[in-house]
């Protein structure tokens, strides 16, 4: 991802796409400068709109109630500059279905798991396999109409096929939450997606 010019819009959005992170992984999110990211995560604290905590032995920052609105805010700023409404909701028609499969598959192997005890890396019958190869695929059409209207939107796609390659002789890389999974990329593209449309899940 090219560098981006330091925006408040952009450290809030990773802020509440990531959930909690550090000032490095908040920057990463969208290509930001670090030393940027760390100023703009200060000035949100001071505004109250992100707090800083240990957790885990981890300290990162999260976003607060106020922090939250004023993200919706900026995001509804943005989507309307950039013309975007009908686009982003068509994408999200489109998308609904693929989610409903997607989050009935991981529910499925994480039960299964669960239920024999057997461990993520076990293999995954072939059905299930593809309703993960079809998402992707179809994801990434969706991308392309996304980033023609907000291009922040990029990446998803990319990360998704790689998380499928990887499942490929590690299916732990579908579901887990200890890395970059299939289910940890979906579920932070449904967070962006009804985000950027005002929408709640």
């Amino acid at each position: 991802m090219a560098p981006q010019q330091p925006s408040m819009l952009l450290t809030l959005h990773a802020v509440r796409l990531l959930g909690f992170a550090d000032t490095e992984s908040v920057a990463a999110r969208f290509g930001q400068d670090p030393h940027d990211a760390e100023r703009l995560l200060i000035d949100a604290g001071a505004n109250g709109w992100a707090s800083r905590s240990a957790f885990g032995g981890t300290r990162g920052w999260s976003l607060t109630v106020a922090g939250r609105t004023e993200n919706e805010r900026l995001l509804a700023e943005e989507l309307e500059c950039a013309g975007g409404l009908a686009a982003v909701t068509a994408v999200h028609a489109k998308f609904a279905p693929l989610n409903a499969g997607v989050v009935a598959a991981c529910s499925k192997l994480q039960l299964r798991w669960l239920a024999d005890g057997s461990q993520p890396n076990v293999g995954i019958d072939e059905p299930t396999r593809q309703t993960f190869t079809r998402a992707s695929a179809s994801l990434s059409d969706l991308e392309v109409r996304l980033t023609a209207v907000l291009p922040r939107f990029s990446g998803y796609s990319g990360r998704l096929e790689q998380a499928v390659a990887n499942a490929a002789t590690e299916p732990a890389w579908l579901t887990a939450t200890d890395r970059d999974s299939f289910h940890r990329i979906w579920f932070e593209l449904h967070e962006d997606l009804i985000a950027t449309l005002g929408l709640r899940r």
